[in-house]
């Protein structure tokens, strides 16, 4: 005979009372009124969050970026190699513009209170820019130097002007000078540098102050190289934006004491030597 199951009861409040507390739990689960969830404490906080981070904070970030990067760029040209004349080119490049150029920082042409004569300018201008000269790849050998030196003394004259007749024992104590005469012959072998020592002095004496250069050469072909070379270095001493006119026998420009400078070159012949007479300096 088959066994029958046996049914439990379950009185009705009891399982009233269990519903009950399941749906109330779900219920307290899924309140989203209840004041003691933790996950409005948490939207509350990025709300007030993302008040505060504003536009301009951003852009304060974004600008902030952009002035790094540039700082970084100008600390890499600053520590980038270049070379002397390169320096020397981009010196009021700087911020603008706004730093003075090597020029007016050496004071060329312009008469200081050191300097007691006008011709104290110009004989500081003409050593500065001969000793530009050789910072930028033309270093003048010893008897270059002397070659220069003697040149100086012969054009103290026309470097002074008008104080030279009333002040000449004055400024040759200033320099130690014992002589000074106004002609100099200069004799040597081959490959003692000549043609350099004239072409580098008549281009820096050209700059220094406004006078007229003659300079006589052997032949014709020789005589138009002599003055390329003569404006090369008033190029490399810083020039090349004086210089007004240039030929094939003569070249104009603005000395750094604001007046006009002409050197002219021609071949060893009577008819050039008539045109040429009456040069500030002349060299043969």
């Amino acid at each position: 005979m088959a066994s029958v199951p046996e049914v439990i009861e379950v009185a009705d409040a009891e399982e009233e009372t269990i519903h009950g507390e399941d749906e109330e739990g779900v219920l307290e689960d899924d309140d989203p009124d209840d004041p003691d969830d933790p996950g409005d404490e948490h939207r509350s906080t990025a709300s007030r969050m993302c008040a505060f981070m504003s536009d301009a904070v951003f852009r304060g970030f974004e600008s902030h970026i952009a002035e790094l990067q540039e700082a970084r760029k100008r600390r890499q040209e600053t520590l980038a190699f270049k070379s002397a004349v390169e320096e020397g080119g981009a010196a009021g490049e700087e911020e603008g513009g706004a730093e003075q150029t090597q020029d007016e920082l050496d004071g060329m042409g312009v008469r200081l209170p050191i300097d007691q004569y006008q011709g104290d300018a110009n004989m500081r201008t003409l050593q500065k820019l001969l000793s530009r000269v050789d910072a930028r790849g033309f270093e003048r050998s010893a008897q270059q130097l002397e070659f220069h030196q003697a040149f100086m003394k012969a054009a103290a004259r026309v470097i002074y002007r008008g104080d030279w007749e009333t002040e000449r024992p004055m400024i040759m104590e200033k320099y130690g000078w014992d002589r000074c005469n106004s002609e100099v012959l200069i004799s040597t072998p081959r490959r003692f540098g000549k043609t350099y020592s004239i072409a580098i002095f008549c281009a820096c004496l050209a700059l220094a102050l406004g006078l007229e250069i003659v300079v006589f050469s052997p032949a014709r072909r020789a005589s138009r190289k002599l003055l390329e070379r003569i404006v090369e270095f008033v190029r490399l001493a810083g020039g090349d934006n004086k210089i007004v006119e240039f030929n094939q026998e003569a070249c104009r420009l603005i000395s750094y004491d604001g007046k006009k400078s002409l050197i002219r070159s021609f071949p060893c012949a009577s008819p050039a030597l008539n045109r040429a007479s009456g040069g500030s300096f002349t060299f043969l």
